[in-house]
């Protein structure tokens, strides 16, 4: 017998149901729920019969719907009276119900982690008075050195170490501070006091480029460093104040 899908994937006995029920491409409504549970006690038998541990969330639904199908033998789903039991199901129409929901919170999970995935890509940055710039027509004048030249620095750093990236990565996410790429920077000019500014970018993470690159203004602002070019389009070198 082929079984192309296991336990393990989904997250409990809701999510084999709405599986199952979502199996026939029928609207809930129109559904027989007997066959629904003959078609998840059978799962959960077949699953046993070959020695696969089954949760016992699942064994628990298993015998709540032995309990609901053998209500519906005899016709008595329509007792008032409840349960405690989460796994306990007084009708089809509870039934039902509970797989709607179920589909709902589901509907609304996945919405969230999309929208978390989405948030991961912007960047943010504390408030701060920029008054102090605006009668400044470039942050950085010296050696006629503007923002301009900075920006394309930047994507060449960028573009550099994009074709260092291997081929096969693995994706982990670690918080890159401001604070911890500037205590590096310091780090590089205690030793050198003047490097080539591709040298402080490491990675070609967005997390660490922007992080050094927002370090790299701030120290410039704090006049821990300044920042020079002999001619247009040559390279940006980054030099300690004593």
């Amino acid at each position: 017998m082929n079984y192309e899908i296991h336990l393990e994937n989904f997250d409990g006995p809701l999510d084999l149901l709405l599986h199952l029920v979502k199996e026939t491409k029928l609207d809930i409504y129109e559904i027989n729920m007997s066959s629904i549970i003959e078609s998840y006690l059978k799962y959960i038998s077949d699953l046993q019969t070959l020695n696969i541990d089954v949760g016992s969330e699942f064994l628990l639904m298993a015998s709540s719907l032995l309990h609901l199908k053998s209500k519906m033998l005899i016709g008595k789903t329509t007792e008032t009276e409840k349960s405690e039991d989460e796994y306990a199901i007084e009708s089809e129409e509870d039934l039902k119900e509970r797989i709607i929901e179920y589909e709902k919170y589901k509907n609304i999970t996945q919405e969230l982690k999309a929208l978390e995935e989405k948030r991961k890509e912007v960047y943010t940055k504390l408030p701060e008075n920029l008054k102090e710039y605006m009668t400044v027509p470039e942050l950085f004048n010296e050696n006629n050195l503007t923002v301009e030249d900075l920006v394309n620095a930047l994507k060449n750093v960028e573009a550099r170490l994009h074709y260092k990236e291997p081929v096969e990565t693995r994706i982990t996410t670690k918080e890159i501070s401001v604070k911890e790429r500037t205590i590096f920077i310091r780090d590089i000019l205690k030793t050198k006091r003047k490097c080539d500014f591709t040298e402080l970018f490491e990675y070609g993470t967005k997390d660490y480029i922007i992080a050094t690159f927002l370090a790299i203004l701030e120290m410039c602002k704090a006049k821990e460093l300044k920042l020079t070019q002999e001619s247009s389009f040559n390279s940006i070198t980054v030099e300690a104040i004593i």
